[in-house]
């Protein structure tokens, strides 16, 4: 069964959330300022929404690198012992993060050798 998504496209969906919320903080700040861009009154608001926006980007991004980060530190285990008893967190976060990262997994356990 395929993953959600939401999961196969963490990263680019993280980057594109920052980014639009970084747009729309930048265009509120040019109306308040000396640019008229058409926002009027609601300038205020695009600001609000886009600093929410931005906020909630951020960390997207930040789980989802935080999660890289842990699954890359398991795939650098080299002892078979070791990388058994952490095996569980490793199908865990291979299951929380894209396609790519299963893949990653079955060849680190072919590599060690576990079924």
């Amino acid at each position: 069964m395929p993953k959600p998504f939401h999961v196969e496209h963490a990263l680019e969906i993280a980057v594109l959330v920052t980014g639009v919320g970084v747009l729309l903080s930048v265009l509120s700040l040019f109306d308040l300022t000396d640019y008229d861009i058409g926002l009027g009154d609601w300038a205020y608001w695009t600001i609000v929404i886009g600093l929410i926006v931005f906020v909630v980007g951020i960390y997207l991004l930040a789980s989802y690198l935080k999660l890289t980060s842990q699954f890359d530190h398991y795939m650098k285990v080299a002892s078979r012992a070791e990388f058994k008893k952490e095996q569980d967190e490793a199908e865990y976060l291979a299951w929380r993060l894209p396609s790519r990262f299963d893949a990653k997994l079955a060849k680190k356990k072919e590599e060690l050798g576990i079924r």
